[in-house]
């Protein structure tokens, strides 16, 4: 066995070391050993072939066991045999083919990596799917988006946003059954006309066709804006005394919901004023 001279500090570092150059052709044999050394250190220790008899040897040898022949007993004796030689160039060739292989480089030996494999979902839904998608305990109507892993998947609702799902809670759409309600026919219901919600601050429509002045002012309940009270005195102060000049011109500051009012106010005696003209 041969001892090469490098060293290595680790023993994982020689036997890289060694596998490399078996690589590459340049080893001194296929098979070597790790061996400690007395100062901690590694070496590789080549087991080359030194000490296998050679071709040249081993014919020496079949020459010397083919020239030996013993003086026979007597003529009724067999004479020994000498041992066959088919035998031996078996021999005789099975030398240089081991010491050819131990001339050509190892192959690498490299370990079959592991394929990674996602478990396959039970549903495949190309993208922009309609499916319906179950968010808490309703089903609305969605578009897939793609897949984020083997149980979960991005959809988008029709008007905005998106979401993510789990499988089980995604589900193919189904025109019959997921058809929206609207759609649907139902019973007719029967609603009766309702009459629009009049502010206490306006005037009685009956009261302004009939161009009938009220007997007083709004009165504001508001403890934050009792100011406004004026504003509706005023106006009806003027109304009564029959200045609608006054009344059409009067200015209503502020843009909250009293100064709306007022100008609303304004407006009613405005229209009621008109309707007693025309009915004169």
């Amino acid at each position: 066995m041969d001892i090469t001279g490098t060293s290595f500090t680790l023993r994982k570092n020689a036997k890289r070391a060694a596998e490399a150059m078996i690589r590459k052709g340049t080893a001194a044999a296929i098979d070597y050993g790790i061996k400690p050394g007395d100062d901690g250190r590694f070496e590789i220790v080549w087991k080359t072939a030194k000490t296998a008899p050679t071709t040249d040897e081993i014919e020496t040898e079949i020459a010397k066991a083919s020239a030996y022949r013993p003086a026979a007993a007597s003529p009724t004796e067999a004479a020994p045999q000498p041992a066959p030689a088919a035998t031996e160039p078996t021999r005789t060739d099975a030398a240089p083919q081991e010491a050819e292989a131990a001339s050509q480089p190892a192959p690498a030996t490299t370990e079959p990596v592991p394929a990674l494999s996602e478990p396959t979902p039970k549903n495949e839904w190309p993208r922009g799917t309609r499916v319906m998608v179950r968010k808490r305990k309703s089903w609305r109507e969605a578009t897939i988006v793609n897949r984020l892993d083997p149980d979960h998947w991005r959809a988008e609702y029709p008007s905005e946003g998106s979401g993510m799902f789990r499988e089980a809670d995604i589900r193919t759409y189904d025109a019959e059954r997921d058809a929206p309600a609207a759609g649907q026919p139902g019973r007719a219901k029967t609603t009766a006309p309702r009459k629009a919600p009049r502010s206490r601050y306006a005037i009685d429509p009956a009261a302004i066709a009939a161009g009938r002045l009220p007997d007083d002012t709004p009165v504001v309940t508001s403890k934050a804006n009792p100011h406004y009270q004026k504003h509706f005195d005023r106006l009806f102060s003027l109304a009564k005394a029959g200045d609608w000049g006054a009344v059409r011109d009067y200015e209503v500051k502020g843009s909250n919901s009293y100064s709306k009012m007022v100008a609303r106010y304004r407006q009613d005696l405005l229209a009621l004023y008109a309707a007693a003209e025309a009915a004169q």
